[in-house]
Parts: C-alpha cells; sequence; structure tokens
C-alpha cells in the first residue's frame, strides 16, 4: 500500500489499486475575463484497473475501460463559495456508500451494467463530488464494500 498526498487531500492506495491526484486548470489561464481561483481546486482518481492518460474529471474515457470488476472513483473540489450552499451542505467526507444507492441512472455517461453514484460535501471551506462507478450492478454488494474500504482512508484537512 502506498499513500499519495497533495494540496490537503491523502488518500491509501492498496495494492491492484490506482491513483492521482492533479489540480484542474485555474479557468482565469483559459479565459482572460474569468476571476481567478484563490487557491487550487483538487482533482483525485483512484480505480482498481489501469487509468488511461487521458481522462476527464468525472472519469470519461477511463469507465468506458471497466471491466465488470472495474471500480472508479473520483473526488472533484469546487470553488470554495460552494461550501455554504444547499448541495454541498453534508458535512466532511462521506461514510460508507450504500450498495443500494448506485444505479444506471447516476452516471455520467450510460454505460449498460455500470453503476455510478455521486455525493456532494463539504470539509470545512472546500466543497466537493465524490463521483464513483461500478463495472456491474449485479456485483455491487462485492464492487462496492472494496470501495468503502479504499475510500475509508480518503483524508481532506
Amino acid at each position: 500500500m502506498s499513500r499519495l498526498a497533495a494540496h490537503g487531500v491523502s488518500i491509501d492506495v492498496p495494492a491492484g489499486w490506482e491513483a492521482e491526484l492533479s489540480l484542474q486548470p485555474d479557468p482565469s489561464t483559459l479565459d482572460p475575463a474569468a476571476e481567478p481561483l484563490a487557491a487550487p481546486l483538487v482533482v483525485l482518481h483512484a480505480a482498481n484497473f489501469s487509468l488511461p492518460a487521458e481522462r476527464d474529471d468525472y472519469g470519461s474515457g477511463a469507465v468506458e475501460t471497466m471491466d465488470r470488476n472495474g471500480i472508479f472513483a473520483a473526488l472533484v473540489e469546487f470553488d470554495a463559495a460552494s461550501a455554504s450552499t444547499m448541495l454541498f451542505a453534508s458535512e466532511g467526507v462521506p461514510g460508507r456508500l450504500a450498495a443500494g444507492d448506485f444505479a444506471a441512472d447516476q452516471l455520467q455517461v450510460s454505460i449498460p451494467g455500470h453503476a455510478g453514484q455521486q455525493q456532494f460535501f463539504h470539509v470545512g471551506a472546500r466543497a466537493f463530488c465524490l463521483y464513483a462507478v461500478i463495472g456491474s450492478y449485479s456485483r455491487r454488494g462485492v464492487l462496492v464494500p472494496e470501495l468503502n474500504r479504499v475510500l475509508s482512508d480518503l483524508s481532506i484537512d
């Protein structure tokens, strides 16, 4: 197991899993009219399969490569102003994800057999979305506990 930590986010990465922490680009570098970010916004990807080099924040480019045993999780940070909104009202990193909350209609991109779940929350003044995809809805009873084991080591400062 290895520990991945940067920008106040850390996770233990078990053998057989890959994880990567990156920063979202500051919108002001892409659009001079945009307000610069007060602090960099984190994106964490973790999966029990090889993560492709090219993928978007919520895993497009990766989840399409998953087999039925695949598990993918994305932690995407939003600007600090979002932390006080109703969408992010939940305090703290979500505890155990429930297998029954995974569904095909929770996917960013519909993929037959896959199921997903997303939860919005804040930690202090930081706002996040946790988005998870499993490769088989019918195997959710096996895959979700494995995902929960990995997420139990996720911490945010």
